[in-house]
């Protein structure tokens, strides 16, 4: 039997009392621990557990009493779409592809193969969004614009003209038609039953996990499902997905749900070294560091008078030989240069981000059609784009937009420059090698894809990029909530260390 901390005997204390329980977990204090023993405390009634992915439902399962239903909320959703239209669903995880394929060859709408992928992309981020076509009655969380669907392309890096983004959404008309029928994807578990008024199975006690990456189609599913008590467990401070569709207010919005409530906290990391701790207090006021944690080591190599680093002395940081080392970084331009030049140097890496490299390679084929196209004319092309599209967003005071076009610009010349690319062919190469790559000495990932992970050994690339101009920019309007992302951001990136933290620059790396 674990020895729980006074945080945890008082959250266990409290949810065991039947009182609507919000903790507030800092990374790496033993959240699921805390949960099991608010589970084993409950009385013995019908209680619904909100996993977010299948790995954390399969751990909870083995953990909690049987009185305990276990649920992702992919598999909540399933469950009340199929009792709303009264059929079995057959779950086709390829049902979106197919209907793409066939509404192209039904509309003689000639699809490249990069097309195809957009348009999946599209379709499946106007879901999450909570968009409803207008051709339904209901209503949704975004109306049905051409300037909406145009958003929420630049929002995933998708550069799709009028007629592509027309097509998408005459495809989530039939999807939505398809799924009345009964014939559903992963995504409409979701989309259908929170949009299309799913008939949820209600709970005496809800719990839900990592509340602070929810969205307001799952608020909209915990709201139905929970008829008395709540539960909720997250850290606000790694709310950082707002940008796809995560509410970055989710746990306070979540809050709205009852009028009372006891908030608890969660404070003392058994994970990040002392060191580490020290640095949050600013951020997350009180975060501790179990007695028994590593003092761990920071270094700001950026601040050196030399200002060079090698992978050398990244090695000679680790505490084992087969220590576990990241670089991660805001953006991701710096990490592509770095992966080539490491790459060069005959450190294998591994990029996380497949998605992030077939995106870059669609719009190289869009702006660099042809193989044989020199580099230099490359680098011309992808900056007169860059300007275009730059201008264009500014011009309808989209400056938010603004970020995202600087990265694929950034992203297409770093690779040309670092893998020494002749071509757009080679470049396009490049590109496709970097990101199959499954095995390395190093990971390369943004720090939103870091979410979740930890590492021995962790360098905070090019870490001036935090907050962002956007973010920064706002915050001098008044608009703080892109400002606050940003400092999760840097929180999460840093708290993925397990012993050391490590601060350089891209243009220093020897």
């Amino acid at each position: 039997m674990v020895q729980l901390t006074d945080e945890q005997q008082a959250i266990v204390a409290a949810a065991a009392k039947g009182a609507n329980t919000m903790v507030s977990a800092y990374a790496g204090c033993a959240k699921t621990t805390t949960l099991e023993a608010i589970a084993s405390a409950m009385p013995t009634k019908p209680s619904l557990a909100v996993a977010f992915n299948v790995k954390i439902k399969k751990e909870l399962e083995r953990r909690f009493p049987q009185h305990f239903e276990v649920k992702t909320l992919n598999g909540l959703g399933h469950s009340a779409w199929s009792k709303t239209i009264g059929k079995r669903l057959t779950l086709d995880e390829k049902k979106l592809g197919k209907l793409i394929t066939q509404q192209a060859k039904e509309t003689g709408y000639d699809l490249s193969t990069e097309q195809w992928g957009q348009v999946r992309q599209l379709i499946t981020a106007a879901m999450q969004q909570g968009l409803i076509p207008s051709k339904f009655p209901q209503t949704g969380l975004i109306t049905d614009t051409l300037e909406n669907w145009s958003d929420i392309a630049d929002l995933i890096y998708v550069d799709a003209p009028r007629p592509l983004l027309e097509f998408a959404r005459s495809v989530l008309i039939e999807s939505i038609k398809l799924g009345f029928q009964g014939t559903i994807s992963f995504d409409d578990q979701i989309y259908l039953s929170a949009m299309f008024n799913g008939v949820f199975q209600r709970y005496p006690v809800v719990m839900v996990d990592e509340a602070q990456d929810l969205s307001p189609l799952n608020h909209i599913q915990i709201k139905r499902s929970a008829a008395e008590q709540l539960i909720v467990v997250g850290d606000p401070l790694q709310a950082i997905y707002a940008f796809r569709g995560a509410d970055s207010a989710s746990m306070g919005k979540l809050k709205r749900l009852r009028t009372d409530w006891i908030d608890l906290p969660l404070t003392l990391t058994f994970r990040c070294p002392k060191v580490v701790v020290g640095r949050q207090q600013g951020h997350a006021p009180g975060f501790r560091a179990y007695h028994t944690n590593a003092e761990g080591l920071f270094h700001q190599w950026r601040d050196r008078e030399s200002g060079q680093w090698t992978w050398a002395e990244i090695e000679a940081q680790q505490p084992t030989a087969l220590s576990t080392i990241a670089i991660l970084c805001r953006n991701n331009a710096p990490l592509l240069s770095m992966a080539f030049r490491l790459i060069r140097s005959g450190v294998g890496c591994v990029m996380l981000g497949r998605d992030i490299g077939k995106n870059l390679i669609a719009l190289s084929k869009k702006l660099l059609p042809l193989d044989g196209l020199p580099a230099a004319a490359c680098v011309k092309l992808v900056n007169e784009w860059a300007v275009r599209e730059i201008d264009l967003a500014r011009a309808n005071d989209k400056e938010e937009k603004v970020a995202g076009i600087e990265d694929r610009q950034e992203c297409l010349i770093a690779v040309l420059e670092s893998s020494g690319a002749q071509n757009a062919g080679a470049l396009r190469a490049a590109l496709d090698n970097l990101f199959s790559r499954d095995t390395g000495k190093v990971t390369l990932s943004t720090g939103h894809r870091a979410k979740g992970l930890e590492w021995d050994v962790v360098l905070h690339l090019d870490p001036w990029r935090v907050p962002s101009k956007y973010a920064r920019q706002k915050a001098q309007e008044g608009h703080t909530a892109p400002l606050q992302q940003e400092l999760n951001l840097r929180y999460v990136i840093e708290t993925r260390a397990k012993h050391v933290l490590i601060e350089a620059n891209g243009e220093d790396f020897q």
